[in-house]
């Protein structure tokens, strides 16, 4: 028997790039995973531009733009039977009557989406997966401890100081250092965060080569 083909759909004005590796690896489980896709506005879907492996399908900057573009392909998908089952990334109300259609249509949905997600949207969905939940009993490490982590061990070569433009890279994102994480916009300033908390961490200003690191005990 053939595998099934899998399509996963993503609202990229809707859900972090931060989820992307969890979206991925959740929708490889139900078969070959020959469609994978970004929705939104370029001014509003941040690193999913370059988010490796996904095509990103722009819109225009308007309400419901990116809804209505996933919705489009979600039933041209089903409705030219170019895969067996599809997964609607999203938190979105909007797109419940879509789940519906395509159970209609036969074509198997599973929603992915955060503790948001209305329960119209859940029901409509054969299937619904939590993203963001945290696993197990352990409780949750917060922000503060992820950064003094990532400052530890990436400062080691400099007495603790790091650039905070490695705060944008691979590494700080995989330990889950982001301005969404930190609860600051995207158009904020790392060194306004670091300033509001002098008893833990020392700052340097440098413009471009602004640093930062844990406050030596004394």
């Amino acid at each position: 028997m053939d595998e099934r083909r899998v399509a996963l759909l993503i609202d990229g004005e809707n859900l972090s790039v931060d989820h992307a590796g969890l979206l991925i690896i959740t929708a490889a489980k139900a078969g070959r995973l020959c469609v994978k896709r970004v929705y939104g506005a370029v001014t509003r879907l941040g690193d999913w531009t370059t988010a490796p492996g996904f095509r990103v399908v722009h819109v225009a900057p308007r309400k419901d733009g990116a809804d209505i573009a996933l919705s489009l392909d979600a039933l041209e998908l089903a409705l030219t039977g170019q895969v067996d089952e599809i997964f609607l990334a999203t938190s979105d109300r909007d797109m419940t009557l879509v789940a519906l259609r395509l159970s209609e249509l036969g074509v198997p949905v599973t929603g992915l989406g955060e503790e948001k997600a209305p329960l119209d949207f859940r029901k409509a969905c054969r299937t619904f997966v939590e993203i963001g939940k945290k696993q197990g009993t352990a409780p949750p490490v917060s922000f503060d401890a992820r950064m003094r982590k990532f400052l530890t061990e990436e400062g080691k070569a400099a007495a603790g100081w790091v650039t905070l433009s490695a705060l944008g890279q691979a590494r700080a994102k995989s330990l889950g250092i982001s301005k969404a994480e930190a609860g600051i916009g995207k158009s904020a300033s790392w060194i306004d965060w670091f300033k509001k908390q002098p008893q833990v961490f020392e700052l340097e200003e440098r413009g471009t080569q602004s640093r930062a690191r844990l406050k030596p005990a004394n």
